[in-house]
């Protein structure tokens, strides 16, 4: 049933939490490795979808699996969560977030460069123009401004960051291939590459992680309200919507709301490139998506 009222307050409450997790990397990152952050909060995720999926089927029907789909799923998960947010968090770990953060958004750009060669799809003048757009707010980003002297920014920081938007937007591109529920979809991804994650620790991250109370606090944060229910309230505030595309454009609240956590709970002094370069890329994104929504 249609409900615009709910769909608004589901739209805004996802990306108040979404606006969070950059800050959760950040914190999680001084007490793990990027590996062991990534297990650990895939282990939070799956059991939370788990719950959703059992709740939103009534059951276990939403927990087939044939032969086609475990090589879906699996492939899924070596992209999201396996590639994807090890190189996240990688570029986390090397950047401040406030670098990470908007250079990680560009992943609706990389959709357009991506097309070409996997949907066959020509660029348009529009993409065009909204490509040199984002790169002008990429290069102003990357300067780090006067926060940051010349040369202090890790240059493998900046290309894990752009690496793992076009690891997300690959993910999507292949999704839109699958019509299966994004809730039951998920839990297969994070619960068939759990299993692969295990196996390879001893080799990239041996020993066992720290299981106080902040390492809990900090990957449950991000298993569930990054990898896990934010997408689930997405979804539904979407469905609940007569006009899916206007809330849609709710979500690029969240970058500017992050550099506000960033800012109180890390304490980053927010320099003013950052802000200027995330509004230049916003602007390049609005400009490709002027054309859909006509459509």
């Amino acid at each position: 049933m249609k409900n615009n009222k709910q769909a608004v307050l589901l739209a805004i409450l996802a990306v108040i939490l979404w606006s969070t997790v950059a800050t959760a990397f950040k914190k999680s990152l001084m007490l793990l490795s990027p590996f062991d952050l990534l297990l650990l909060s895939s282990i939070w995720s799956v059991v939370l979808l788990f719950i959703v999926v059992i709740v939103q089927y009534r059951g276990f029907s939403g927990f087939i699996l044939t032969r086609k789909t475990f090589r879906i799923y699996l492939l899924g998960g070596l992209l999201n969560p396996g590639s994807y947010y090890l190189v996240l968090f990688a570029s986390y770990d090397l950047l401040p977030a406030q670098i990470a953060q908007p250079l990680n958004y560009t992943w609706p750009l990389m959709l357009v460069l991506l097309s070409v060669p996997i949907l066959k799809k020509r660029p348009t003048k529009q993409d065009a123009i909204s490509l040199a757009i984002c790169l002008a707010g990429l290069v102003l980003i990357s300067q780090g401004g006067n926060r940051f002297q010349m040369g202090a920014l890790s240059l493998k920081g900046i290309f894990l960051a752009l690496l793992s938007a076009v690891i997300w937007a690959v993910y999507w591109l292949a999704g839109q291939r699958h019509s299966g529920s994004e809730s039951s979809s998920l839990f297969w991804n994070f619960f068939l590459v759990i299993p692969l994650l295990v196996l390879l620790k001893p080799m990239i991250s041996p020993g066992f992680p720290p299981l106080n109370s902040s390492v809990l606090l900090w990957t449950a944060w991000v298993g569930l309200f990054e990898m896990g229910i934010t997408f689930v309230i997405w979804g539904l505030a979407l469905a609940k919507a007569d006009q899916p595309a206007r809330i849609s454009h709710l979500v690029y609240l969240s970058p500017f709301l992050s550099l506000l956590w960033i800012s109180l709970i890390l304490k980053e002094t927010i320099a003013l490139t950052t802000v200027a370069g995330l509004f230049i890329i916003i602007i390049g994104i609005f400009v490709k998506e002027i054309r859909s929504v006509k459509n």
